[in-house]
């Protein structure tokens, strides 16, 4: 069998030359099994929100909030809004929890705007800007 045909390393700016399938050169070779690693993560992630206490916890915060974006609600001119995201008001990753008190019901724009918004800000900034959306508890 012939000998594979040198190509360029996939990391940029790397000139180094490799044969190996994963297109990585000895140097770079630890981010191949790097990548997998992350889509497994990934994988794990998406899985949470198919199980059945996610999909419960879900529709407790899509009735407490009447179906209705929250964040819209709250404005200083308040939109009435069909919500459709069950959003992390501290996200998981800055160590919010799974605690109703920490979900909220946005439409599909706010959550967006809001996921935009939050990745480099700190938990007290994002409570400021998006505690008054929690999930009402005694309602």
């Amino acid at each position: 069998m012939p000998a594979a045909i040198p190509k360029r390393c996939r990391v940029q700016g790397c000139g180094n030359k490799t044969t190996q399938r994963h297109g990585y050169c000895e140097e770079h070779a630890h981010q191949a099994s790097w990548g997998k690693y992350q889509k497994q993560q990934l994988r794990k992630g998406k899985r949470v929100y198919q199980t059945k206490e996610y999909k419960h916890t879900r529709e407790i915060v899509k009735t407490k909030a009447r179906c209705l974006c929250i964040n819209c609600l709250t404005q200083p001119k308040p939109i009435v809004k069909s919500g459709s995201v069950c959003e992390h008001i501290v996200p998981v990753a800055k160590g919010g929890t799974e605690e109703l008190s920490n979900l909220s019901w946005f439409c599909e724009s706010c959550a967006n705007f809001k996921t935009g918004w939050e990745k480099n800000k700190t938990v007290k900034a994002i409570l400021e800007k998006y505690g008054h959306t929690a999930i009402n508890l005694n309602s």
